[in-house]
């Protein structure tokens, strides 16, 4: 039995694996935009590396109504989508889906190293 838990566990992990390596398609770059779309969320989002930045973080946003943006719309479009509320479902909804994707990773991990010293704790008893 705790054969069949430690090989179900493993194959869980493998397909939580490789769902997480899927989630993201990189799309087209254009200069300080680059596109990319969440396929478990459904939304095109948008990273943007300002040009005169001190630093090399991004600003990253959904694309909401739109297929792509332009450098000097930026500011606007995020003023226009923070007072509808839509840009904080958006980024709600990424992060339950990404929390709930970690838990279950992190459950499945737990369950492999449990189930392994429980097999090696059976094994070293016989």
């Amino acid at each position: 039995m705790n054969k069949k838990k430690l090989i179900f566990s493993v194959v869980t992990l493998c397909i939580l694996l490789i769902l997480g390596f899927l989630r993201w398609d990189n799309l087209d770059s254009s200069g300080d935009i680059s596109y990319k779309y969440d396929r478990w969320a459904g939304q095109k989002w948008v990273e943007f590396y300002p040009p005169l930045a001190a630093s090399s973080n991004s600003m990253e946003f959904p694309l909401i109504y739109r297929d792509e943006i332009n450098q000097n719309d930026i500011d606007r479009y995020l003023g226009k989508q923070a007072l509808s509320g839509e840009l904080v479902n958006k980024w709600i909804k990424r992060t339950k889906l990404t929390d709930g994707y970690i838990g279950l990773l992190l459950l499945n991990i737990l369950m492999v190293i449990y189930s392994s010293i429980k097999i090696s704790i059976l094994r070293d008893k016989k």
